[in-house]
């Protein structure tokens, strides 16, 4: 379950979405023990099996409509099983709203089947259309099925499952946001993604991410200006427009406010 996976206290974004897909023969091994994995994935079975073990002792033998979630740092080993096993493999990294560590395990965990319903089996058709990874078209709409896959995921068995669909309501609006953080949208855009009103969606966005909707994508933008000035391609003008601030006065000041030092500080100590 997506659950045992995530933080009830942390918020993530996601980033750097790659799908690998293909058929492969039986025999074919994959072997990370000595190599941790760089980034995480979810691997999705459409026809055959694989089998998975890790060095904590997991196992797990993957068929079809089962989604296996595989850990970044996991040290792991996978055999492809059957006579010709098609799959896909969506490849993805993941940071921390607030700016901190993630604190995500180092297990292998199946986290879905799909037997009836049939929701995973689109999401995962979506992503092998989706095109060639050097197309931006692609990247945009890779990362947004990413975002739907994993809340499909966790509406149907994570806390929101738990906690008697308290916060199911928002949501489609609270991923959409997380989408489109970049954007000026209104937030009541993204009330009546959930079809409920203005001050519902405030309410209950506020109770489940603690801070209210405006501060959360501005707090994505920070994430994103702090990451642009880590690297140095850019001035700080730049990583404000590119992270969405239109008024530099106030990118530098919600940032200080936020950081706790200012956006030249960071650039320095980058370099």
């Amino acid at each position: 379950m997506l659950s045992h996976l995530f933080s009830e206290d942390q918020e993530f974004c996601i980033s750097g979405v790659t799908v690998i897909s293909g058929y492969r023969p039986a025999g074919r091994t994959v072997d990370q023990r000595k190599n941790p994995r760089p980034n995480h994935g979810l691997f999705f079975v459409w026809d055959g099996y694989a089998r998975f073990s890790d060095c904590e002792g997991g196992s797990f033998t993957v068929q079809p409509g089962e989604l296996l979630y595989i850990p970044a740092g996991c040290r792991y080993k996978m055999q492809y099983a059957a006579e010709a096993t098609a799959f896909i493999l969506v490849n993805f990294c993941l940071f921390a709203v607030d700016g901190g560590k993630t604190s995500l395990g180092n297990r292998l965990t199946l986290v879905a089947r799909d037997d009836s319903s049939h929701r995973l089996w689109k999401i995962m058709a979506d992503f092998e259309r989706c095109g060639p990874d050097r197309d931006p078209s692609a990247s945009f709409r890779k990362k947004e099925l990413i975002y739907k896959l994993l809340g499909t995921i966790y509406e149907e068995s994570g806390p929101l499952a738990m906690e008697g669909q308290k916060y199911a309501s928002i949501l489609p609006g609270a991923m959409l946001l997380q989408q489109t953080y970049l954007e000026n949208i209104p937030i009541s855009k993204f009330a009546e993604a959930c079809n409920i009103s203005l001050t519902s969606f405030r309410a209950l966005f506020t109770q489940k991410y603690g801070m209210s909707p405006l501060r959360y994508r501005n707090q994505l933008r920070i994430n994103r200006a702090i990451a642009l000035l880590q690297e140095g391609s850019c001035t700080v003008a730049e990583a404000a427009y590119a992270a969405g601030f239109d008024n530099i006065g106030y990118f530098c000041r919600y940032y200080k406010k936020i950081t706790g030092e200012t956006p030249r500080t960071t650039q320095l100590r980058s370099k």
